[in-house]
């Protein structure tokens, strides 16, 4: 029953981390469709993002508004923003003694809000992006109350090997869905809208600015997605994150993970050492495909590792 427990935790976090991800990238789409009329754009995000096979699926969802609807309100697609939110809260209420009150009562209120009758009728009535910013907003006090409230024990250990887990494949998904080369003659001013938008969406605009003080070079973002160890919503970040997170579950369970420590400890160097000189030797898909392979087999071990396990 307590692996149960853990698993609930885990997956918790990590479906709200999806939920997050979800609205920036519906927000930084959405920015860049009116900087560049591409529509076709949406097209992608629904093959990858919510597992859409064929356009049959949306076929009436061919603007930005009715599609932005479609992946915030579908309850038929198990991918779309309510059925995240959705999953996050039966996960959480099933683990309700194991986090705080404050935290329960914030994924509570977002299902509420998200649930609401009026819900629909506000989305045809505003801009869409005021109710995504909206819905950030839930998103946002959730990681807050997390912070300040949940107990820095097993617990906390278990959610944040789900949501940095979750980020992990979200940064990579970013990089894969719009770059497919690092090769700047392609650039063009529309790219240079997305990125702008697309770093603005997970809060490394500044931080850009700040560190490059240059106009949106390719091989710039992807050095910072990839290994800018300052930046949280980095790959190398939330690898590090993981590292730290698994050696202590191990401290607080007395649980030898060898094999574990030793596949995240890999992966946390190979990322350490990469430079955006060996990225490009290697070709940026096969760098993140390399880092995808690593994380199958992590979470593959933790699952065995943990879950498994008694809690």
């Amino acid at each position: 029953m307590l692996s149960r427990v853990a698993n609930n935790l885990f997956w918790m976090d990590r479906y709200m981390e999806r939920s997050y991800g979800l609205l920036n990238l519906i927000k930084t789409n959405y920015n860049s469709t009116l900087d560049s009329g591409d529509y076709l754009s949406w097209n992608k995000i629904m093959f990858t993002y919510l597992a859409i096979r064929s356009e049959n699926e949306y076929k009436n969802h061919q603007d930005s508004i009715s599609t932005i609807f479609f992946i915030l309100f579908d309850k038929k697609n198990p991918n779309t923003l309510f059925n995240m939110v959705v999953k996050a809260r039966e996960n959480a209420r099933s683990v309700q003694e194991h986090i705080s009150r404050e935290l329960w009562l914030s994924v509570n209120k977002f299902f509420l809000h998200l649930t609401e009758e009026d819900m629909i009728l506000n989305y045809k009535k505003s801009d869409p992006i005021t109710i995504v910013n909206e819905l950030l907003q839930f998103s946002h006090i959730y990681y807050s109350v997390a912070d300040i409230t949940q107990e820095r024990g097993t617990a906390y250990c278990f959610m944040n090997l789900g949501k940095y887990l979750e980020r992990v494949v979200q940064s990579i998904d970013f990089l894969n869905l719009r770059i497919i080369s690092l090769d700047d003659e392609k650039e063009d001013l529309y790219e240079s809208y997305f990125f702008k938008n697309l770093l603005i969406s997970i809060g490394g605009y500044q931080l850009y600015l700040k560190t490059y003080k240059s106009i949106y070079k390719i091989e710039n973002v992807v050095k910072m997605i990839a290994v800018n160890e300052n930046f949280p919503r980095s790959i190398i970040y939330s690898v590090n994150k993981l590292n730290v997170h698994i050696g202590r579950l191990n401290e607080f369970n007395q649980i030898k993970a060898s094999e574990l420590n030793f596949t995240v400890g890999k992966l946390k160097n190979h990322l350490k050492y990469s430079t955006i000189e060996s990225i490009k030797q290697n070709g940026l898909e096969q760098f993140l495909d390399d880092i995808k392979y690593e994380l199958n087999k992590i979470s593959n071990i933790i699952n065995k590792t943990y879950f498994n396990q008694i809690f």
